[in-house]
């Protein structure tokens, strides 16, 4: 399945595990289609597909992904210390999709 749009960031935090890989997303019709190393994402790759990188950034998912709901995840930039959990303010925010919707990009 080709993606309509790859996220690459330094830091991608796994939902399961909380564990940090330097990756990205594969979305797909507003649903996360493929979480995972660079080289995993290159599959989700098409002629249409945009990719956007993200350097110095760590990317996540948040709330409890459902059938038919889309997506919920953000880009948040320069927070190599950043806890897992709710964004509390939408500082230094470079991407943000919920529920399908891309929400807030800012452009680079």
């Amino acid at each position: 399945m080709d993606a309509d749009l790859i996220i690459l960031c330094d830091d991608v935090i796994l939902p399961e595990s909380k564990k940090e890989i330097d990756g990205g997303v594969a979305v797909a019709d507003g649903q996360v289609v493929g979480i995972g190393a660079r080289g995993e994402l290159s599959g989700f790759l098409g002629m249409d597909t945009q990719v956007v990188e993200y350097h110095n950034s760590t990317l996540f998912t948040f709330g409890k992904l459902q059938e038919g709901q889309g997506a919920n995840i953000a880009v948040v930039a320069g927070n190599k210390k950043r806890k897992q959990g709710k964004i509390g303010k939408m500082v230094k925010l470079l991407f943000l999709m919920y529920q399908g919707d891309v929400v807030f990009q800012k452009e680079r």
